[in-house]
């Protein structure tokens, strides 16, 4: 199989998952609002599949699996049809985050944790640091279970529409700065070529993209050099 029809697999995949979750489609159910999505797919998952004994990796996902915005182990471990579901629940039992480790290898990551506020102010800063930290270690998963890159990377944001970001900080007189104006936002894939990389720096694109759909010319925890710094 040459590589663009493995990229046309994962890219169907990942279609595929995006619609399940925006009709709620999901292990287990999310409360009303926005989303971020995070997808790891190991072009091996597509070119060489196999399926991964689960229960034999379930104490290095105990350090490495944790669903994004969960602190410490203070979330729930479960087995379902794909593989193993990590997730995190608020007190009305909906879910707030999980990760889904599929038996492929392939991981999907989904959090609300800061989408479920009334006054739709996202801080960014927040999610964008959980992103990086959580990319690090699902890699590193990876690559302890003995999956060999490229891994394809999706970040998406989904049902954002009239959500905002802010930063006091920043001089905004002459920008015109708005909410999401679209409903979901798909950022391009990202191509990980080995698990050796700057997250940070991957990243870039993709946070100064979600900061131009409000109407800033770029994500400010990166310095002008294009280095992340985390606020």
């Amino acid at each position: 199989m040459s590589e663009k029809d493995i990229l046309k697999e994962i890219e169907d995949f990942h279609e595929e998952r995006i619609k399940k979750l925006k009709n709620n489609e999901t292990p287990k159910h999310f409360p009303e609002g926005g989303k971020t999505v995070l997808h790891l797919i190991p072009m091996e998952s597509i070119s060489e599949p196999k399926e991964y004994e689960i229960s034999a990796i379930q104490q290095k996902a105990k350090d490495l699996l944790q669903p994004m915005f969960a602190k410490g182990k203070a979330y729930y471990e479960a087995y379902n049809f794909d593989g193993l579901l990590n997730f995190l629940s608020a007190k009305d039992g909906t879910c707030l985050s999980y990760i889904q480790l599929y038996r492929s290898g392939i991981i999907e990551t989904v959090e609300a944790f800061y989408f479920t506020r009334e006054e739709k102010n996202i801080p960014i800063y927040t999610i964008e640091q959980e992103i990086i930290l959580k990319t690090e270690n699902y890699l590193s998963f990876q690559k302890e279970m003995g999956i060999l890159p490229p891994v394809v990377c999706y970040l998406t944001l989904l049902s954002v529409k009239g959500y905002s970001i802010s930063d006091r900080s920043i001089d905004i007189h002459f920008l015109d700065i708005h909410p999401f104006d679209r409903e979901d936002l798909i950022l391009p894939k990202i191509i990980m070529k080995d698990f050796e990389i700057d997250t940070g720096e991957i990243f870039k694109i993709s946070f100064d993209r979600i900061w131009n759909a409000c109407g800033y010319p770029r994500s400010f925890q990166y310095n002008e050099k294009g280095e992340f710094i985390a606020k």
